[in-house]
């Protein structure tokens, strides 16, 4: 039996943290960038800002083991964040003059 352990496995007593749907995000981001290559600015922002917002409304009402990567401080911070910033992209696409 070898006493080394696998790379990048956490050591003794160091619990993991589980992604849970944090992968929610990435397919949102993933949605938010085709728009941007698509040269659709404004529904890139759109995209985004509805993506932190239902990663806040998850943040919200699941209990921490299910969200896993969207847990970083108290559940109230980090909701308020994901939503601040929701709010921001989408506000600051909707005053985009394009054309």
């Amino acid at each position: 039996m070898s006493t080394e352990e696998e790379p990048g496995a956490a050591g003794p007593g160091v619990p993991r943290q589980p992604l849970g749907l944090w992968w929610l995000g990435v397919l949102g981001l993933g949605t938010a960038v085709t728009l941007l290559v698509s040269q659709n600015l404004r529904a890139y922002g759109y995209a985004m800002g509805a993506t932190l917002g239902v990663l806040a409304l998850l943040r919200a009402v699941l209990p921490g083991h299910r969200v896993g990567g969207l847990v970083v401080r108290g559940r109230a911070v980090d909701v308020a964040t994901l939503l601040l910033l929701g709010a921001s992209i989408a506000a600051l696409s909707f005053t985009l003059r394009l054309g």
